[in-house]
Parts: C-alpha cells; sequence; structure tokens
C-alpha cells in the first residue's frame, strides 16, 4: 500500500516541477532586449499613359518619432515589363559595399522586369535635410526618371515629426 502513496505523489511534484520550470522559461524569455524591426515601405512601379510610369503608393507618410528607431527599409516592386528606376532625391541609401563602415549614396535604384528589390535607407541623412516647411514636415519627391520627371508622374515622401 505505501508503493500506491508513492506513486500518487511522483506526478504532482512533477507537475510543479514543470511549473517552475515554466517560469523560468517566461521569465527569461521577458528578460533578453528586444530588436526593434526596421520600418519597411513597398513600393510598386505602374505603367501610365503616354509611355509614363509611376511608383505607388503616390504618397507615404513617415514618422521620425516613430518609423526611424530600428532604421528604414525600401522594398522596390517592378511587375512590369520594362526596366525603372526609382529616384528620390532628397534621400540615401545605405551601402556597406566590400566593407563593414556603412556608406551613403544618392537613392537612385534600377529595378529590371519583374525584379523586387530591397534598399536601407540613411535614417540619419533624413534628419540632415531637406529643409522642413513650417510644420517641421520634409517633402521628398520620387519618380522614375526613366519615363517621365515631370511634375504628374511625381510621387511623394512626407517625414513628419
Amino acid at each position: 500500500m505505501r508503493q500506491d502513496v508513492k506513486r500518487a505523489q511522483r506526478p504532482c511534484g512533477r507537475f510543479w516541477l514543470s511549473a517552475v520550470g515554466l517560469f523560468l522559461v517566461i521569465v527569461g524569455i521577458a528578460a533578453i532586449p528586444t530588436k526593434v524591426a526596421a520600418a519597411t515601405f513597398r513600393f510598386v512601379v505602374q505603367d501610365v499613359e503616354g509611355g509614363a510610369a509611376a511608383w505607388f503608393p503616390r504618397e507615404v507618410v513617415i514618422h521620425k518619432s516613430t518609423d526611424l528607431e530600428g532604421g528604414l527599409r525600401f522594398i522596390l516592386e517592378n511587375p512590369t515589363p520594362r526596366t525603372h528606376v526609382f529616384e528620390a532625391p532628397d534621400l540615401f541609401e545605405q551601402t556597406t559595399e566590400g566593407t563593414d563602415v556603412p556608406s551613403v549614396k544618392p537613392l537612385r535604384v534600377y529595378v529590371a522586369p519583374g525584379e523586387t528589390v530591397q534598399v536601407q535607407i540613411s535614417s540619419e541623412q533624413l534628419f540632415l535635410g531637406p529643409e522642413a516647411d513650417a510644420s517641421g514636415s520634409q517633402n521628398c519627391p520620387f519618380f522614375c526618371p526613366l519615363h517621365g520627371t515631370e511634375d504628374t508622374s511625381r510621387s511623394m515622401i512626407r517625414v513628419v515629426p
């Protein structure tokens, strides 16, 4: 009869051991610092009337206070049958070509037909320029210079505080 009592107590002890182990795992996970993911914005080029092209969405708002915390990444998608360029003269691409030290260059990216390209944007450069308007916002136009640079084919990135 004594063996029956010991058998009945074992599952209870295992339960508490499992509960304590689960508690320690949860506390350990909560203590790990979280890395903030880069804010990602997706742009898709479309051919429009008259042989021109435009990037969509036509207007994007980037919030300096929240979107730049973990970096900034653009995904450029070209579903059309011809090569397009994503150009934003007031923005800069962050590259690490052959070195560990990042460098910046003006944002001008060629996107081949059917290609999707990811670009890391220099968030430091957003704090340096272009000049902000009275509300503190910066306007950064973007367009495809190969297929129309007229104001009608330009889209806008608004960087707000």
